[in-house]
């Protein structure tokens, strides 16, 4: 437990000791008066373990809110625990009422969590740092409906009640662990949970329990003129009464550790003159560092966090040597030198890492040569025993220290851990050191520091140093002896840390230098303290309170969201840290105080791309009303602005209500490769129309179906269509290549040839006739049997979904006629296998010359020639052509050794011929329907003819099936299928489009074949697919967003547009808006499959209705079947498709709208899906106008120059500066490229792929996308910034982003840099130039795409000389290359401090090939890895076996290349008179009235530091927020003016410089005409040998003097080089 409670009985000799408190319960209650709920399901029962003091406290907390006063050891929760078990009847399920439990720190909420679980049998819930963090309302209310106790850290309960995910009403029982916290002047989530959200007069609020072993906290609270007040403010925040447990009570199970002071003598005269020359020498080091920065570091940011963080590192040094000896100040010197640079800043507690580290590590080594003198050489591995133990090795503090110690210094506990490991004479103690958890190590501090509490629990360890963190918050093992290495603060820290030593004779011991009488002072005003505090408990000497300050709220009422002036700085600087950043650009607000007139005023300034830049709020009485006051502002000018959500959490963190689907069945579509979801197929509604309701005759539209082979080696009859609907024109013009084997291929067309009449009869036969050639090609086991029976024609009706016939015809060419071959019909019909019809002629005996003996009976030669005939020994179908007399079954056998057929025969089927002397058959066999849809055809090649193939039967083998049934007859109707399947795909969009039509007028223009192309998947293996369509509606649907968004959504900032863009074009809504339209029923995503033809007279045999849907598909729901290219087909035309496929054949057909009918039609049909990408011109004119503010930075940019590299010129000159503004910069106003480079970077992707699409039309989809990956990329776009020169007009604040340009530059510029996959790593900030730059040429051209097309083609050449090396994963790469040659690819990533480490391992011929790497993500280790074994293989001669990108492109037809589709007229802003000079007050990164003035008005001031705003008072004077801001005056602009001396004291104070010292020095003339010289005296650090003085002229008013004074201080700083370039007044 966290405070050493044990909830199992235990004896007295093994109780934690502790304090006792008085009590005020009455002797004689009990818990027994408590009814009792006897509830089965409650199997643990804390009420059996209790003490009694416990179940009174329970007790008393049924009846009414209290706090509970208990030290530690004394059980405190498991009286919470009672509680919980006592109101279980109001949390336990199904109830939706919880408890909530908080703890202030992790470590308690877990191991509270834990006695709760051991304790009862409510299901608990654990929320704190370290676990998932829920954004969503419907995610909280999944958390409260599972779990009955919720235990949390009091700040994210803060956070969901002020967003509202939980409401307070919603909560039975809340209890606060140490709840000294919740002060009244503190803003502790305690108390802003309870002023904010607590309200005592509600029937639903909650009972309120809380614990602690201090009721009051902080320095003075316990004094005797506060105490009172602070333990009734408690009770007052708490809506509770305090209570605690007379000492007697407590003797048995709790004993007080005794108090023990270890003095120690204070430094000698000669040991102290020795302390006094080492200070001298670390000062004297550290000057000497800081000499040496100087003005070497052109950055003054990285100047300024270089010398704080050597002054902390000389702080922590000088503190070691000063306590622990210079044994201990060593051992600092190295922990802080050793290690990465990045823990070194934690361990510090240091701020940004944009800072010369090399200084700092030669101040600790020649601190380290310094200390070592002394030494003498003595190892710096063993400490000796004895030698050394003496001053000044080591403080007479540390002397006096020989077992447990905790202190407040990190730098510290390290060092005296080491110290006491090493020496010989502390053998027996095991010790280790525990310190805090610190950003940037949190998951594995917390796991060390776990591990180290565990080792001591254990006995592993018996010797603890431990920080503050060791008082409260850990389960540390109970102590025998806790010493203060230093003094506690506070009476609470007194009683905290004291508590640790809770075993029987424990021992609590200070150390305390023996002169130091006010120490010893202290440690008795703590137990007088404790004692006033018990006393005080008993006996209320007051009633007075602090008066609690009324808390501003902020509340937006649609959804019920609040955030108080408290919560609302965390908010912000939640906000701000979701800002998009990099490594160069960490985005916080910065505060700046002033004093007014009316008091303190908080100045607010954003990072550059945030919506506001300034935000000034109310005059306040001290600087943190101040800054709540301004943040609470801030936060409701964001909400206004559209960056908070109705939640008022950044938009990012949540979803709007409208993006989720509420069907339970949503998943997002990346789990799409694992399930799919049952839709139906739409059949033609041309198919669709019966002529079962014809009464007389039937009118049929009639098309010939045309065939054409080539070549032409193959005789078709002659095939017609039949439809009761006419085709529409564009199906009538359908031309199909039908591909068959070998490269031969036949051209079928639809001729026309107007209506036909059948009567009843005919519409009789030919229903018939359709029904026995699908049998026969389809099913044709079915005429095995001697007889057939074809359906009546009202069975076919009912089952049949198409309606059309396929009959031989007749072409009358002279007449333009076509008529059904009636002949052939009626032939076929009337085959003795079918039951005969009443016209039928009776059977005849044949002459013998004219007939034949089948297996079957004797039948004429006539009807045998050119029939079906089925051979009963091979059991095989065939077309019989002609009789052979001149072979019988005496004649030899070509395909066999011996003699005749009648032999062959004999010795293979064991059959002896009746009648050898019958002449042969010549017969082919029958075919097997084959997809003639996929690409058969292969490039270069040449089709042939293909010989036929026949062979001989004896005729009293075969049984006659169909007479006239010729093999021209089957030849066409194998391809009938083929031809009809795609004659459906095809109808289907034609519907498509008509539907549209309706709609949207635009649609008309579009071509029904690119429909189908767009509905069409890769699974359909045709000879076309949506793929290379999906891709270009896949870029054209971002730009299309990107640019409606960028203008109707000016206040957010790119992070926030990209997350909305991507709400909209994602997979996801994309398929839920198809569904909402219908689309899904048009796609086509199976492979045709001839045996799953159904049509007229062929009806589907899976009957698919409510009973039977399941059983049909639910074996298809896996992965494996879906997948495969065919599935079952029912009667309903159910398939499973992807969520994916849907969202895919959307973006496909946005592409085919491109395509044929251009931008307008595209738009207006994302309009109809439900997707807005419209706006006005004025919008754009507005963001044109808004551009104006950047003009002043046109003196720091070349603009001509900038505007020949790019061969464009401006209309809107800011538009190009703000492309250049990189969001480090903020000293215009606010504002940077990242919108620019959102909108700039879309259109590049559109701009790009429409060239790649219409330059490689053969190109195959796959292929496509991997180069439009490789072109449209940052490091591809950075070739062409350096190609351009880009770089050398980047504004930016960040030394290490300047740095990091330069690096990457120089090396692609030089001849031998061989690839940029190699060298350094490609700042980000590069391509975004380019992208930034594009999205300013695309506004200030009106959006004319031709103009951008010029530029973006002006660019290829740097990025296809990228591109050549085409290598567009090296992971990728790597794993093709090893599967293409079955190598065994191993990839085993490491974690390190702060990297990752990844290793690529491959065996290839016996020997194990490796590389490793390392990068700050597994991502990036894991490509340099890859890029690195690649190249090793690569030049040993290993190649993929599939072709490489660089060869495909090379022999790859390249045509012209064209922008696709754009049809939209530019917008005129030439007209727009743009204000070259001006400077703007305001947001210029979106289009609200800014305040513009003329510059003239500011030019007269040149601001050496940054503008402020003059005090009303007439003294300005400002105050920067340290905790804040980094307090760099270079880092932020204030668009207001500030005089020379208060910009001087804030120079000084950012550059870490003593504030400087205005001194009047000269006062003459006549009372009249008096006037005033001043001087100005300061401290440079970077000269500590030289005082300056700077001396003004003469004014007549002091306060003109000390600015001339002043601003001679600047001229000097200026021209010495201590200002850099953006300080000077000639910039």
């Amino acid at each position: 437990m966290p405070d050493g409670e044990s909830s199992s009985a235990t004896s007295s000799s093994e109780l934690e000791p502790h304090l006792s408190l008085a009590d005020q319960l009455p002797q004689n209650l009990s818990l027994s008066e408590v009814k009792d709920h006897d509830d089965p399901a409650v199997k643990k029962d804390p009420k059996k373990i209790a003490r009694r003091y416990q179940l009174e406290l329970c007790k008393k907390a049924l009846e009414e809110n209290i706090i509970v006063y208990l030290g530690t050891g004394c059980g405190k929760t498991h009286i919470a625990v009672l509680l919980m078990h006592e109101m279980g009847h109001l949390i336990r399920k199904p109830q939706k009422n919880v408890c909530v439990f908080l703890a202030p720190t992790v470590a308690l909420v877990h191991q509270q969590a834990k006695v709760i679980e051991d304790s009862t049998d409510f299901k608990v819930g654990i929320f704190c740092g370290s676990t998932k963090r829920l954004k969503r309302h419907h995610d909280w209310e999944q958390e409260i409906g599972q779990y009955e106790v919720i235990v949390m850290t009091p700040q994210i309960l803060l956070h969901n009640l002020s967003h509202c995910f939980i409401r307070m009403e919603m909560i039975s029982l809340l209890i606060f662990d140490e709840c000294h916290h919740a002060q009244v002047k503190s803003n502790h989530p305690y108390a802003e949970i309870m002023k904010v959200f607590y309200k005592n007069n509600s029937e639903s609020a909650p009972r309120i329990f809380g614990m602690t072993a201090s009721p009051v906290v902080g320095k003075g609270a316990s004094s005797e003129a506060n105490l009172g007040k602070s333990i009734n403010s408690l009770e007052q925040i708490l809506d509770a009464k305090v209570y605690s447990v007379e000492d007697k009570e407590l003797q048995s199970f709790v004993t007080n550790a005794m108090i023990s002071v270890y003095h120690y003598s204070s430094v000698a005269n000669g040991i102290a003159s020795l302390y006094t020359a080492y200070y001298a020498g670390l000062e004297e080091i550290k000057h000497q560092c800081i000499a040496t920065l100087g003005r070497n570091i052109e950055d003054h940011q990285k100047r300024m966090n270089t010398k704080k963080l050597l002054n902390r590192i000389h702080d922590n040094v000088v503190f070691c040597l000063r306590n622990l000896g210079i044994w201990g100040g060593l051992q600092a010197s190295h922990i802080l030198l050793r290690g990465d640079r990045s823990e070194r800043h934690e361990l510090l507690e240091a701020e940004g890492n944009s800072s010369d580290d090399s200084l700092c590590d030669k101040y600790l080594s020649q601190a380290a040569e310094l200390f070592n003198s002394l030494l003498k050489g003595d190892s710096l591995s063993d400490l000796p025993s004895t030698e050394i133990l003496r001053e000044p090795f080591f403080s007479s503090k540390l002397l006096r220290l020989v077992q447990i110690l905790s202190s407040f210094r990190i730098v510290t506990a390290r060092s005296l851990s080491y110290i006491l490991k090493k020496m010989k004479l502390l053998t027996q103690w095991r010790s280790d050191f525990l310190v805090g958890v610190h950003a940037g190590l949190k998951s594995m501090s917390r796991k060390t520091m776990n591990i180290i509490v565990e080792k001591f629990r254990s006995g592993e360890l018996n010797l603890l140093v431990a920080t503050k963190v060791g008082e409260e918050g850990l389960d540390i093992q109970t102590c025998c002896l806790v010493i203060r290495f230093d003094l506690p603060e506070t009476v609470a820290s007194f009683i905290q840390s004291r508590g640790r030593a809770r075993m029987p004779q424990s021992e609590y011991a200070f150390l305390v230098d023996s002169g130091n009488k006010k120490d010893l002072d202290l440690i008795d005003g703590f137990e007088k303290d404790e004692c006033r505090m018990n006393m005080e408990i008993v006996d209320r000497t007051s009633t007075e309170t602090y008066i609690i300050p009324e808390e501003r709220i902020f509340r937006v009422d649609s959804s019920g969201a609040s955030v108080s002036s408290g919560y609302s700085i965390s908010l912000l600087h939640q906000y701000c840290s979701k800002l998009p950043h990099d490594e160069f650009f960490d985005p916080k607000p910065n505060f700046y105080y002033f004093d007014e007139k009316d008091g303190i005023v908080c100045h607010i300034i954003f990072p550059s791309n945030a919506p506001i830049h300034l935000i000034v709020g109310s005059p306040q009485l001290s600087m943190e009303a101040s800054k709540k006051d301004a943040c609470l502002k801030a936060i409701q000018e964001l909400y206004e602005k559209g960056a908070l959500s109705d939640c008022l959490l950044p938009k990012q963190e949540t979803t709007e209500p409208d993006e989720k689907d509420s069907s339970p069945n949503t998943d997002s579509c990346e789990d799409d490769n694992s399930r799919g979801e049952l839709h139906q197929m739409l059949v033609p509604s041309t198919f669709r129309k019966s002529w079962i309701n014809e009464e007389e005759n039937v009118h049929l539209n009639s098309y010939y179906i045309k065939f054409c082979p080539l070549p032409e080696d193959r005789v078709y009859k002659k095939f017609g269509l039949f439809i009761m609907t006419r085709l529409p024109a564009e199906a009538e013009k359908l031309e199909l290549d039908l591909h068959l084997a070998h490269g031969r291929s036949v051209m079928t067309t639809f001729v026309p040839f107007g209506v036909i009449e059948f009567d009843k009869h005919e519409i009789k036969m030919a229903e018939h006739f359709q029904e026995m050639f699908l049998k026969i090609i389809l099913d044709r086991s079915e005429f095995v049997s001697d007889l057939v029976t074809l359906t009546k024609g009202a069975e076919s009706h009912g089952s049949s979904s198409t309606f059309y016939l396929m009959l031989p015809v007749n072409l009358h060419e002279y007449e333009n006629i076509m008529t059904v071959d009636w002949k052939t019909v009626r032939r076929c019909l009337c085959s003795p296998i079918f039951k005969l019809p009443l016209d039928a002629v009776a059977q005849n005996s044949y002459p013998f010359d004219s007939s034949l003996q089948l297996a079957d009976g004797k039948r004429s030669i006539r009807d045998v020639e050119n029939s079906l005939v089925y051979a009963t020994h091979k059991e095989l179908f065939y077309f019989v052509t002609n009789v052979t007399h001149g072979k019988n079954g005496f004649s030899p056998c070509n395909d066999s050794g011996t003699s005749s057929y009648a032999d062959d025969l004999v010795e293979k089927f064991s059959i002896r011929l009746k009648h050898p002397e019958q002449p042969l058959l010549r017969a082919k066999p029958l075919f097997n329907l084959h997809n003639l849809l996929h690409n058969r055809k292969f490039e270069d090649t040449e089709p042939h003819e293909l010989e036929e193939f026949f062979v001989d039967l004896a005729p009293e083998l075969c049984e006659l099936k169909v007479v006239g049934f010729s093999k021209e007859m089957g030849s066409s109707i194998s391809l009938l299928p083929s031809v009809m399947h795609r004659l459906g795909n095809l109808l289907v969009a034609v519907e498509l489009k008509q539907m549209l039509c309706s709609f949207f007028p635009e649609a008309a223009e579009i071509n029904s074949h690119t429909v189908l192309e767009a509905l069409t998947t890769e699974k359909c293996q045709e000879r076309f697919s949506l793929e290379r369509l999906e891709v270009l509606g896949d870029a054209f649907l971002k730009f299309a967003v990107a640019r409606h968004f960028f203008l109707t959504c000016d206040s957010l900032h790119e992070g926030d547009l990209t997350a909305k863009r991507s709400n909209v074009v994602n997979n996801s809504n994309l398929y839920k808006l198809a569904l909402r339209r219908n689309l899904q029923v048009y796609i086509r995503d199976q492979a045709f499959d001839p045996s799953q033809f159904y049509a007229f007279g062929r009806p589907c045999p899976r009957v698919c209705n409510n009973e039977t849907e399941e059983s049909i598909h639910s074996c298809l729901n896996s992965v494996k079947e879906q997948g495969s290219s065919t599935q079952i087909q029912c009667s309903k035309n159910h398939h499973w498709l992807y969520r994916k496929t849907i969202a895919d054949a959307v973006e496909a057909l946005v592409g085919a709208f491109i395509v044929d009918s251009g931008f307008k039609a595209a738009i207006a049909f994302l309009t109809w899906l439900g997707i807005q990408v419209n706006f006005d011109a004025s919008q754009l004119i507005s963001v044109c106008q808004g551009s104006v503010g950047y003009i002043p930075l046109s003196a720091d940019v070349n603009i001509p120059s900038l505007e020949d590299k790019l061969g464009y010129h401006f209309v809107h000159k800011g538009l190009l500066l703000q492309a250049f503004v990189h969001p480090s910069y903020n000293k215009h106003g606010g504002g940077c490229h990242q919108r620019l480079e959102f909108l700039g970077d879309a259109v590049l992707d559109f701009l790009i792929t429409s060239y790649l699409y219409s330059a490689y039309p053969k190109l195959k989809p796959g292929q496509l996308t991997d180069l439009r990956s490789l072109s449209v990329n940052n490091k591809a776009f950075a070739c062409v910034a350096v190609d351009r020169s880009f770089d050398k007009f980047l504004l930016c604040d960040s030394s290490s982003l300047s740095e990091a340009v330069k690096k990457y530059v120089d090396y692609i510029s030089r001849p031998s840099s061989s690839s940029v996959n190699e060298g350094p790593k490609c700042p980000k900030a590069l391509g975004d130039l380019v992208e930034s730059c594009v999205g300013a040429i695309l506004l200030d051209s009106g959006f004319n795409l031709y103009k951008v097309w010029e530029i973006m083609t002006s660019f290829l050449d740097p990025i296809m000389k990228f591109s050549s090396s085409l290598q567009l994963s090296p992971k990728r790469d790597l794993q093709e290359l090893c599967q293409s040659h079955n190598l065994d690819l191993q990839l085993q990533a490491t974690k390190l401090t702060k990297t990752f480490s990844v290793e690529a391992k491959v065996t290839v011929n016996g020997i194990c090939r490796t590389a490793v790497a390392t990068g700050q993500s597994i991502k990036e280790a894991t490509r340099i890895a890859s890029q690195k074994l690649f190249s090793e293989l690569k030049a040993q001669g290993w190649r993929p076996r599939s072709k490489p990108l660089e060869e495909v492109l090379k022999s790859t037809f390249k045509g012209k290349a064209k922008l696709i589709g754009y049809n939209e007229t530019p917008i005129d802003v030439t007209a727009i008179n743009p204000i070259e000079h001006v400077t703007v007050n305001g947001d210029l990164s979106s289009k609200s009235n800014p305040i513009i003035r003329p510059l003239r008005e500011v030019i007269g001031i040149k601001p050496v530091d940054r503008q402020f705003q003059h005090s009303s008072m007439g003294k300005p004077s400002r105050t920067c927020d340290n905790n804040d801001s980094d307090g760099d005056l270079s880092r932020t602009d204030c668009s207001f003016k500030g005089t020379a001396r208060s910009r001087l004291y804030e120079f000084c104070a950012a550059s870490c410089w003593k504030p400087p010292t205005f001194e009047c020095c000269n006062e003459g003339g006549p009372d009249h005409m008096k006037s005033f010289t001043y001087k100005v005296t300061l401290d440079i650090e970077e000269s500590p040998d030289v005082i300056y003085e700077f001396i003004g002229e003469p004014k007549p008013k002091k306060k003109d003097a000390a600015e001339c004074a002043a601003e001679g201080v600047f001229w000097y700083l200026q021209h010495e080089g201590y200002l850099s370039k953006r300080y000077r007044t000639d910039s």
